[in-house]
């Protein structure tokens, strides 16, 4: 411990000589090595998480000069989002994320300039349509710089990663009534009555009904799946699910009601082109919103597991918007 101390103390002791002889260090280091960068490029991707309280918001972004001097003249900065990055950027990380549509976003500047003097370009924005935005999960924009000065290669390139979640449901609710059940993994026909129990009464409409898995005569186990058919292709941004309740207490049901599910979409109920995994809290009302919107005919849920880990499941009423 004695030699650490001692030996912090005498580099201590040789800066403070050397500060002493050479109060400009940086005077000694050529400009050579100075490099522009995207600072937002540190981050790869640089994530950027949205509510959509407003039609709009921005991502502030630009260029700075690194280097052991301010420049001594204007450096003159181009930017310029190029889509063609993403599949790279995907296949390096193994990732799968979509290019921000076009249209559903606009660079303040394509072009800027780190003054003489100065370290870095005034802060630009990097505005973003939400109502362009079809889902709610990841998108990509790569933005890239290009300069006669020397660049920083592994921060020329800023990936923007960018999502926006809805606070509230803004879509209307599917019309149920041409819908069609066409597969079930079970159902309860005779325990909860004749006119309750069946995969039907996820689409009758009572919140007093439901859908029960099978529980007397046999108690088959998750996963448990419902089929529909829409009976027409349309755009499919999410499902709503009413929980069972108990009847006494009007209080969501403990057990019973789906928790982990995967939704699959497909246009001809053969080819099935989309999975989602959720998990779901156990509230009366449970909206859950694709991260990409899909054209469907057909949805499939699987339930996985229950609330209170129950081997059967429950929906009083089963929607789609």
């Amino acid at each position: 411990m004695k030699m650490k101390i001692g030996t912090a103390c005498g580099m201590a002791l040789f800066m403070l000589a050397s500060c002493n002889r050479d109060r400009d260090l940086l005077s000694n280091i050529p400009d050579s090595i100075a490099v522009v960068y995207m600072p937002q490029a540190v981050n790869s991707p640089a994530t950027y998480s949205f509510n959509r309280t407003a039609a709009t918001d921005s991502i502030i972004y630009g260029a700075c000069y690194g280097g052991p001097h301010s420049p001594a003249s204007d450096i003159r900065i181009q930017f310029r989002a190029d889509a063609s990055l993403v599949d790279k950027f995907n296949a390096n990380n193994y990732t799968n994320y979509p290019v921000l549509p076009e249209g559903s976003y606009e660079l303040e500047q394509s072009g800027s300039v780190i003054p003489a003097g100065k370290y870095n370009t005034p802060p630009l924005k990097l505005r973003v349509r939400f109502d362009k935005l079809d889902g709610v999960g990841n998108y990509l924009l790569p933005v890239s710089i290009t300069t006669d000065a020397k660049v920083n290669e592994r921060l020329r390139t800023t990936y923007f990663l960018i999502n926006a979640k809805y606070t509230s449901n803004p879509f209307l609710l599917f019309d149920r009534a041409a819908w069609k059940i066409t597969g079930f993994s079970s159902e309860e026909p005779t325990g909860e009555g004749a006119t309750n129990g069946h995969a039907v009464h996820a689409l009758d409409g009572d919140e007093n009904t439901f859908w029960s898995t099978q529980w007397k005569a046999a108690k088959p186990g998750p996963p448990h799946i419902i089929t529909i058919d829409m009976q027409t292709a349309q755009k499919l941004h999410g499902l709503a699910f009413t929980g069972r309740t108990d009847k006494t207490t009007g209080e969501v049901k403990a057990t019973g009601n789906p928790k982990n599910i995967v939704v699959e979409t497909s246009l001809d109920g053969n080819v099935w082109d989309y999975t989602e995994a959720f998990t779901l809290d156990n509230n009366k009302l449970n909206t859950i919103f694709l991260a990409y919107a899909r054209q469907a005919r057909f949805f499939r849920l699987t339930i996985n597991t229950s609330q209170g880990d129950t081997y059967l499941t429950n929906i009083a009423e089963l929607n789609a918007f």
